[in-house]
């Protein structure tokens, strides 16, 4: 069954976690994980995604589901530690995420974590204001739970504050993403990307979610009921934290029937739904690092979206790009 659910993925994510993208050979290293560190078998194959790791939804021979996430070989197990002691210590507080059930144990070429599947509650489209002010209330009850308990503080910082300053870029997340081979015609998103670099940094430093996006929540009764994907977290300005989550919480890769990118509109109410729930607003420089940071990121993913050849590209495949010329200029012309 563990074959099934990967039958057909063939993408290169799976040569640099697995080694191999042969279902067959992933599903029995997959299967021998799970009796090695669990004792017992996967019966079912509930459904599997990759992107920047691989994460498989399982149902195991004694009836346990859980969520294992086999990650790339950079992945240290000290960083996938600290990040699991955060999400423990949210779980532990009430905060909507699943419970960490094993530390970082060798799978494939680096290291795989693991979870309680936790599926409570149901997708939403976050264009809709009353779901837009519930995804920007909840990143600040993160940071708030965060700072008040000390969660976190041994986490790196992000791309957008932690690259050298001659390094535009950082590696790119899957290895079929080549920047340089692709540099003709994306001058223009590497100069905007390179002004946001340039605004300097200010704000308190926090917890932040940075793939706070709509595809990693579900909701019930207007609230959100589960957040996913908790590798990634960084210890980062808040600013820089809330301008990542500005540039993409309406992002659903899943839903064909969404944008995946919110208009500058869109991003101008996010950020305003964030200080309604902060309960004060940005200073100045606060502001411009926000905006900084939120062009930054959404270049990243238009430099991303450019690596497909034109021709090639649907309209969700320049999603950002077309964002970014609208985003960019914008955010950026007050700096």
């Amino acid at each position: 069954m563990i074959e099934r659910s990967l039958a057909g993925d063939g993408r290169i994510v799976e040569q640099d976690v697995f080694g191999t993208a042969d279902s067959g050979q992933i599903g029995a290293a997959v299967e021998h994980f799970c009796r090695r560190e669990l004792g017992c078998g996967a019966s079912a194959g509930l459904f599997y995604e990759s992107s920047v790791g691989c994460v498989l939804g399982l149902e195991l021979t004694d009836g346990r589901r859980v969520v294992l996430k086999a990650h790339q070989p950079d992945r240290t197990a000290a960083r996938l530690g600290a990040c699991q002691a955060v999400q423990a210590g949210l779980h532990a507080r009430g905060f909507p995420c699943p419970e960490p059930l094993l530390a970082p144990r060798p799978l494939g070429r680096g290291l795989a974590t693991l979870e309680r599947h936790l599926e409570r509650g149901a997708r939403a489209d976050a264009r809709e204001p009353a779901i837009r002010d519930e995804i920007a209330a909840r990143l600040f009850e993160l940071m708030a739970i965060a700072r008040d308990v000390g969660l976190g503080t041994d986490l790196g910082g992000s791309w957008f504050g932690s690259l050298p300053p001659q390094q535009l870029w950082p590696r790119p997340h899957n290895a079929r993403l080549d920047f340089a081979a692709t540099a003709r015609g994306a001058e223009w998103i590497d100069e905007l990307a390179r002004r946001a670099r340039a605004v300097p940094a200010a704000g308190e430093r926090v917890l932040g979610h940075f793939d706070w996006r709509a595809e990693h929540f579900r909701f019930e009764a207007g609230r959100i009921s589960t957040v996913y994907d908790w590798d990634s977290l960084h210890f980062e300005r808040e600013p820089i934290a809330t301008g990542a989550a500005a540039c993409a919480f309406t992002t659903d890769w899943s839903r064909t029937d969404l944008p995946l990118a919110p208009s500058l509109a869109e991003i101008r109410s996010f950020f305003a739904s964030y200080e309604q729930a902060r309960g004060r607003s940005f200073e100045p420089a606060e502001r411009r690092t926000a905006h900084a940071s939120c062009v930054y990121l959404t270049a990243y993913l238009a430099r991303c979206q450019h690596t497909r050849a034109a021709e090639d590209r649907s309209a969700r495949d320049r999603a950002f790009i077309d964002s970014l010329a609208e985003v960019g200029p914008a955010l950026l012309q007050a700096l």
